[in-house]
């Protein structure tokens, strides 16, 4: 009888050490993929707040983080807990999407500020690619709004900056080499729409001349943030 109940203490203490290992393994997964998952936040939020320096005092007004996640970080930094390393990671992904929103928004709203439509101004580049003095201007325009489409889809770098800096000195060139009569509405049209009072005889027949008259948008009246030309 000793020696069964031996062997059932003995069975009992196994199974109770094999239990604690699968808890304990099960534990160390766990933690390893939330510290992965961290990771991952981290790495993102990294890269979006790189981007955002380029509109800091400009189009960025910053994101503020929670109360609740430093609450959850500074519990989190006391103890080793799957549960709140995983609160931790759940609160950094929700800032990591509001930032990602604000940047990406913030930086659309910036380029359509200082280039307008980008698809509007590239239907424009091309009805005055064959415009005397403006052939060398318009195609240069054409491929570098095509860039900026492009780029505009993610988060701003350097690159990005650049080709926005050059958009906007080759619209400036090409306001430049227009007719007096025009450039008023041009500037208007490629900035929100031109109100339909600049459309006068001269606007009208350099339109209908260069096969533009479908290229530019007329509002009634005067358009928000615009003047008639």
């Amino acid at each position: 009888m000793a020696d069964a109940t031996t062997w059932i203490r003995e069975t009992r203490v196994a199974v109770d050490r094999a239990s604690d290992a699968v808890r304990l393994q099960g534990d160390l997964d766990d933690l390893g993929q939330r510290d992965e998952e961290l990771e991952d936040a981290l790495r993102e939020l990294t890269a979006l707040a790189q981007a955002a320096t380029f509109g800091r005092g400009d189009w960025w007004k910053g994101v503020d983080a929670t109360p609740d996640l430093w609450t959850q970080v500074r519990s989190a930094q006391r103890g080793l807990d799957r549960r709140q390393l995983g609160a931790v990671v759940h609160l950094l992904n929700k800032l990591k999407v509001q930032v990602r929103d604000a940047v990406q928004g913030g930086w659309r709203a910036h380029v359509a500020s200082r280039a307008g439509n980008a698809q509007e101004l590239r239907d424009l580049a091309k009805a005055l690619a064959d415009v005397e003095g403006l052939e060398d201007v318009a195609p240069k325009l054409d491929a570098a709004l095509g860039h900026l489409a492009r780029l505009e889809r993610k988060p701003p770098d350097a690159d990005s900056v650049e080709i926005l800096a050059e958009v906007t000195q080759l619209l400036a060139l090409l306001e430049q080499r227009l007719p007096p009569a025009v450039k008023g509405f041009v500037s208007a049209a490629t900035q929100g729409g031109a109100a339909l009072d600049s459309v006068n005889d001269d606007v009208r027949d350099w339109l209908v001349d260069n096969n533009a008259l479908h290229n530019f948008r007329v509002v009634p009246g005067r358009p928000q943030g615009g003047q008639s030309a």
